[in-house]
């Protein structure tokens, strides 16, 4: 895997390589930072274990934004 590099600009923002931009296809990341290193994680990936998760099942739109407003929470939680 060839090594790119990412810039920083007088306002503290991150310029990421648009090769690497074309393959995550994402424009929102968690950060975290592990001992020294900063993690991007692409927000979509994130969500993405949900798809389908209520595939058959016979609820209101209602009940599903309650279930999705508390799993979101229990994520952010997580996360954060």
């Amino acid at each position: 895997m060839p090594v790119e590099i990412a810039r920083l600009d007088d306002n503290g923002r991150l310029y990421l390589p648009a090769s690497i931009r074309k393959k995550l296809r994402s424009k929102e990341f968690y950060i975290e930072e592990r001992n020294g290193e900063i993690i991007l994680v692409p927000i979509r990936k994130k969500i993405e274990k949900y798809w389908g998760i209520f595939k058959g099942e016979d609820l209101t739109a209602e009940e599903i934004d309650k279930i999705v407003e508390e799993e979101t929470e229990k994520l952010l939680r997580d996360e954060l």
